[in-house]
């Protein structure tokens, strides 16, 4: 039987699931908003407790890589690589867009939305961001199929790809994550009424059982590392390490980023 644990901490708030091979999955998530260093022992250990199994039971963990924040990351990152490490069990990696948009896939299925666009802000107008078309696989079940790649977006670039999709399509699309936050007047300035529908703050943000549900997939398909491979996906440089290539850093900064 697998047991999987997954960590989610690329958002605001950390999160911990542990998913079973039937499906059934058990979750702990912090109350504090970036406290993920302090939480993310202690909300797996929720977790596994809830799953009525011990660490020696996992047999799999996996972890948001990416996109997100950047200590988020690398916190989740690095525990999970630990775990493998210390546990001897094989490491997932996870989009976090990709759960993102899985969060919300059957909300949007309800609305009869074509489209999930899933948008984290990145700050001065910049988003990470991917979109996935709304289908229906061989079993019934709705799936998401890639669309648009991940990657790094002005917003007005990746409306604008959206909109051209949609104009081809006539598809309604289904906005996740906190760029709607940051974003939310140039979307409705940018698309018309009807063509689109801001997810609700109740499902709008990254969650660890999210990472599970693919995990588990992941896992089925032999979609597994090795804890020395797992790598984050920041999908860009950080702004000290930005400043660093420039050469805008003090030489005392510049031997802390190196």
């Amino acid at each position: 039987m697998m047991n999987i644990l997954a960590l989610e901490t690329t958002g605001k708030f950390g999160s911990a699931a542990v998913i079973r091979d039937d499906g059934s999955i058990f979750a702990s998530e912090s109350s504090a908003e970036m406290n993920h260093l302090k939480d993310i022992i202690t909300i797996s250990e929720e977790a596994i407790e809830r799953a009525g199994i011990s660490k020696k039971d996992l047999t799999h963990v996996a972890s948001s890589v990416g996109p997100g924040s950047f200590t988020g990351i690398r916190i989740g990152v690095t525990t999970a690589r630990t775990l493998g490490q210390v546990l001897g069990i094989p490491c997932i990696s996870v989009s976090s867009l990709r759960a993102m948009a899985e969060r919300v896939l059957g909300r949007a299925a309800a609305s009869d939305a074509l489209y999930v666009a899933a948008i984290i802000n990145a700050r001065r107008h910049q988003t990470y961001a991917g979109a996935w078309q709304v289908a229906q696989g061989d079993n019934g079940e709705y799936v998401l199929e890639p669309c648009m790649e991940e990657k790094q977006y002005m917003i007005e670039d990746l409306l604008a790809d959206l909109k051209q999709a949609q104009d081809e399509t006539g598809g309604v699309i289904f906005f996740t994550g906190d760029g709607i936050d940051a974003y939310e007047s140039i979307i409705t300035e940018t698309l018309a009424e009807g063509t689109y529908i801001l997810a609700g703050e109740d499902i709008r943000y990254q969650h660890a059982e999210d990472v599970a549900r693919i995990a588990l997939e992941y896992a089925r398909e032999g979609r597994t590392t090795g804890y020395d491979e797992m790598m984050p996906e920041y999908m860009r440089l950080s702004e000290a390490e930005q400043r660093l290539r420039e050469g805008t850093l003090s030489d005392k900064i510049r031997r802390t980023v190196r």
